[in-house]
């Protein structure tokens, strides 16, 4: 494989490359280096060999890992769901959002693996984007009837069909699953409350979303602090969110909802110049195209190659906390408490703070895990159909809203 990277290259460079090697710092120590004060200040000017040098740390060694990162990013080594005729063939099903799918499937494969080798349980897993399946799995969990029907261990991302009223009532109220994590929580996941005080649904990490503002674009405008200020008829046209002409984000477009009802919706609506991927709004940023303000996952933030140009803004309310959310078939915690100690345990905890998801581990140290949190909150969503108030949202917003996606 030719090499891409080489050790005279400043670290931002390479990480603003290929951010997917920003895990490899962190599980060598050098997190503060690609934090956003490093990538600022030290990481500009610091050549990848002078920090390993300094740091006593093999060049070659960090290199072949480096490069794997990358290749990873390519290539994912566990199944997908096209691989079983039936969901209710599996033992393990994740669901995961982008910027953890590819980490989260080498991790997982890995365990899976060397439990195997070790004599323990056979796992049938499939792992598969979270974005694939917002058309096609989700809608399929609503016509679900029997709860053998269903994987043993479910794993997904967002507010998504498994806490809807149908299923929750059908499947989790029953007391079909339970919540098998014992992890005592960071002080911003306490605060915002994101811990199941039911114990019917397990929190592995949070998928935060952030505002992002071009500098260039903002001009002398006051950058947000808050999500309110997402309204200030200052942004008109302005704010770019996850969406198409079909969809746009429930996780951003339910706290608002919650909080300001419909006026809250129209507001912000009036404000959005583009619905896109996060992908494409990195894309937009850095040619110069778009809007003043994107609101999107943190970890995408750090995929614009021109950093300078850019203020990734963690607002003093809390970066919007989309859940990624563990299920397990009470009656098979037993056979399958290996899995679940590697799942809820410390170890795939570090590879998901690599990864920038906040986990609500206290004793697994990161850049983000202190930091602020959102939650939509609990009291909300079972005394609530998520799936009625999305409904209610849309009716709402996308009408509003199709000036700029039609």
């Amino acid at each position: 494989m030719i090499q891409p990277i080489h050790l005279d290259m400043k670290i931002a460079e390479l990480v603003n490359a290929w951010p997917e090697t920003r895990a490899v710092f962190v599980a060598h120590g050098l997190e503060a280096l690609i934090s956003e004060d490093g990538m600022r200040v030290l990481a500009p000017f610091l050549t990848l060999g002078t920090a390993l040098r300094s740091r006593g740390i093999a060049a070659q060694s960090f290199l072949r890992l480096l490069n794997e990162a990358i290749a990873e990013e390519e290539v994912c080594e566990a199944p997908g769901l096209t691989d079983y005729t039936s969901q209710g063939d599996l033992t393990l099903l994740a669901l995961m959002p982008c910027g953890i799918k590819v980490p989260f499937a080498k991790a997982i494969s890995t365990f899976l693996a060397e439990l195997r080798h070790a004599g323990g349980p056979e796992v049938t897993y499939a792992v598969e984007g979270n974005l694939n399946q917002e058309l096609s799995y989700y809608s399929y969990v609503s016509t679900i009837e029997r709860i053998e029907e269903l994987p043993d261990i479910i794993v997904s991302a967002d507010f998504n069909s498994f806490y809807h009223q149908s299923f929750y009532q059908r499947f989790v109220v029953p007391g079909n699953f339970v919540d098998v994590a014992a992890t005592l929580p960071t002080a911003s996941y306490e605060k915002a409350g994101i811990l199941d005080p039911e114990h019917q649904f397990s929190i592995l990490g949070v998928n935060p979303l952030v505002m992002v503002a071009d500098l260039d674009r903002v001009g002398e405008r006051p950058l947000p602090t808050t999500w309110d200020d997402l309204l200030n008829p200052c942004w008109t046209e302005e704010v770019t969110l996850r969406g198409n002409k079909d969809f746009f984000c429930h996780a951003v477009l339910l706290p608002f909802y919650r909080e300001h009802g419909a006026e809250g919706l129209l507001g912000l609506a009036r404000n959005v110049c583009e619905g896109l991927h996060p992908a494409q709004m990195v894309k937009n940023i850095d040619s110069g195209q778009g809007g003043a303000l994107y609101v999107m996952p943190e970890f995408f933030a750090h995929r614009v190659k021109h950093q300078e140009r850019i203020r990734i803004i963690w607002p003093e309310d809390g970066a919007l906390a989309s859940p990624v959310t563990l299920m397990v078939k009470k009656e098979r915690v037993a056979e399958l408490q290996p899995v679940l100690d590697y799942l809820t345990g410390k170890e795939l905890a570090k590879v998901l703070v690599g990864a920038r998801f906040p986990t609500p581990h206290r004793d697994v140290p990161g850049e983000l895990q202190e930091k602020p949190l959102k939650w939509i909150g609990w009291n909300f969503m079972r005394n609530n159909d998520l799936a009625a108030v999305n409904a209610a949202i849309d009716e709402i917003f996308m009408p509003a809203v199709q000036r700029v996606v039609s």
